[in-house]
């Protein structure tokens, strides 16, 4: 089989061998591949988002969305990582009584269940049929007005499930110059530096919410009008019951007991990272863009290996190359893998070139 993703070959298949305690051991992508894999892409699927791994029984197996094939909606495919086959697709329609009244984000579970949730306050239960088993309005109410727009969060580890509750986050950033005369360019957005509402937990069984009481690291108010800022990442470590949740822009890593703030972590590392705001480039005639520029450094995703007590984390280091845009620019990454207290193990250095 042939490799076709650098990154989720790295977030699926890798191994960590011991390399003493004494310094960070320095590795190369080679020796982080145990073998070949495959995913291919098929005419219903834009391409490979909000990839999951999930084990129910025996099996483990990488979850991904596509178009459904039959109806209006989406299908989530579970693909046994053992045997490389599709072994089951849940289609979750978006017109039908079954559908999600205002759209709604899915969590897949098993293969016989999906959870959802929408910024509505609704939560929903799926089976393998993609028919809905339950529904229960919630507490939740998140902002729309647009001078105080709240978006939900539900992509790079930021929603999981833990019962009986299911976790979102909240991204507060909304635009601030909103004019019928906006030019290029001149979009601008930011978010309230006092914010603490990041993370929210939903009981599925009464609908109750909780929020968490805790603001942005030291230091990072020199992000308030990037709007990429506040798109934060996220790992549950199942066998400590906490969750570690990273901001784009800091090395501060916050390690959470529930929604209760119980320690903050700058995991060490031989990498100097340099975090800048992201530039604002004009797209068009009217829209904006944010672009961090070539030297900055940015938190790319970050995962939890319970079979192996790992942490990992994944940054961008900079841009080289002299293209004009980001695209044009080869990325250079640090994959560092720590352990379940993030001590540190292990480094890998990669790069990338768009073709």
């Amino acid at each position: 089989m042939k490799r076709l993703c650098l990154l989720f070959l790295i977030i699926v298949i890798f191994s960590c061998a011991e390399k003493g305690t004494e310094k960070i051991y320095q590795g190369k992508l080679e020796e982080l591949l145990l073998e070949d894999f495959s995913l291919e892409k098929d005419s219903l699927t834009r391409g490979f988002t909000n990839l999951r791994v999930l084990t129910d029984s025996d099996n483990e197996y990488l979850v991904y969305p596509r178009s459904a094939r039959s109806v209006k909606g989406t299908s989530y495919i579970f693909l046994n990582l053992k045997t490389s086959e599709i072994e089951q697709e849940i289609t979750i329609p978006s017109e039908s009584p079954d559908a999600m009244s205002g759209g709604g984000y899915y969590l897949p579970i098993s293969p016989d269940k999906i959870l959802a949730v929408n910024r509505k306050g609704w939560t929903a239960a799926y089976d393998s049929k993609g028919s809905k088993l339950s529904e229960l309005k919630s507490e939740l109410n998140l902002s729309s007005t647009l001078e105080s727009l709240v978006m939900a969060e539900t992509k790079r580890g930021m929603m999981y499930f833990q019962h009986p509750y299911i976790q979102i986050g909240q991204n507060p950033s909304h635009f601030n110059t909103i004019s019928k005369n906006t030019g290029p360019g001149e979009m601008r957005s930011s978010f309230p530096l006092d914010f603490k509402s990041w993370l929210t937990r939903i009981n599925v069984q009464t609908g109750e919410i909780e929020n968490s009481d805790f603001g942005i690291p030291d230091g990072y108010e020199v992000f308030e009008g990037d709007v990429t800022a506040t798109q934060l990442l996220g790992a549950y470590d199942e066998k400590r019951g906490v969750y570690a949740l990273a901001w784009p822009y800091s090395e501060e890593l916050y390690v959470l007991e529930g929604l209760n703030l119980q320690k903050k972590v700058i995991p060490k590392s031989t990498i100097t990272f340099n975090f800048l705001p992201s530039e604002i480039i004009p797209v068009g005639e009217m829209w904006t863009a944010w672009t961090l520029p070539k030297e900055a450094s940015a938190n790319v995703f970050l995962l939890y290996d319970s079979y192996r007590d790992l942490n990992i984390r994944c940054s961008k280091i900079k841009e080289s190359g002299t293209g004009e845009t980001k695209f044009e620019r080869t990325k250079h990454y640090i994959l560092s893998i720590y352990s379940g207290e993030w001590e540190p193990k292990e480094n890998t250095f990669l790069t990338s070139k768009q073709s």
